[in-house]
């Protein structure tokens, strides 16, 4: 029950932002517009749905810088040829924009570029939020610079790529420690092939979902 008052809530919460949220020619203009829509819509159903998010904590929060969020291209890893982790990945889906407070993130949004015009289309999500406050420290201090968001389909997993470098908790690993991101790439494609001999025909006829 409380499963699906929070999913109800999130539904709400977002289609309250949604409501009111415009289409906009710049990202930061957006990132703001949606941290206070979300600020209000968060007051609106506090006495109903409980996030875990303090208002006041989102409205002094400020917006560290956009992280690319990108999904694998699932054929390519399967045939990866140690070309980098770039090589296998599909075009730039969305930009995930995490509000921090004191080195903390607080919770975060998503902006999508629709037609040459961002807007929000992802709020509170929670996996970002604790993934993103595991990671090293100096990462967070160093506002995520270069840091890309990379989603592995199938294997229904998340990578934090940097420099060469991956952060994920993928089988026993933490996402406090970081590996050398060739390393990843060839397990996953070990993986991906496990996959695809087990259950490649009935995902392609859409019988699986992640």
């Amino acid at each position: 029950m409380k499963t699906l008052r929070t999913i109800i809530g999130m539904a709400l919460l977002f289609f309250m932002v949604q409501a009111v949220a415009q289409s906009n020619d710049n990202l930061e203009q957006t990132v703001e517009k949606g941290k206070s829509d979300l600020v209000e819509a968060l007051k609106q159903t506090g006495e109903q749905f409980d996030f875990g998010i303090d208002p006041e904590a989102v409205k002094n929060a400020r917006a560290a810088r956009p992280l690319a969020f990108h999904e694998v291209n699932f054929d390519q890893l399967l045939e990866y040829k140690q070309n980098g982790i770039a090589s296998v990945l599909q075009p730039e889906h969305k930009k995930i924009v995490p509000l921090m407070s004191n080195n903390t993130v607080v919770t975060t949004i998503s902006i999508s570029n629709k037609e040459g015009k961002y807007q929000v289309t992802d709020l509170i999500n929670h996996q970002y939020e604790n993934d993103l406050n595991q990671l090293p420290a100096e990462l967070r201090e160093n506002n995520f610079e270069n840091l890309k968001v990379v989603y592995v389909p199938n294997l229904n997993t998340t990578v934090y790529s940097i420099n060469g470098k991956s952060y994920t908790d993928y089988g026993d690993r933490t996402l406090r420690q970081g590996m050398d991101s060739e390393v990843l790439m060839q397990e996953l494609k070990v993986d991906a092939k496990k996959f695809q001999q087990a259950y490649g025909t009935p995902a392609k006829q859409g019988k699986l979902l992640n």
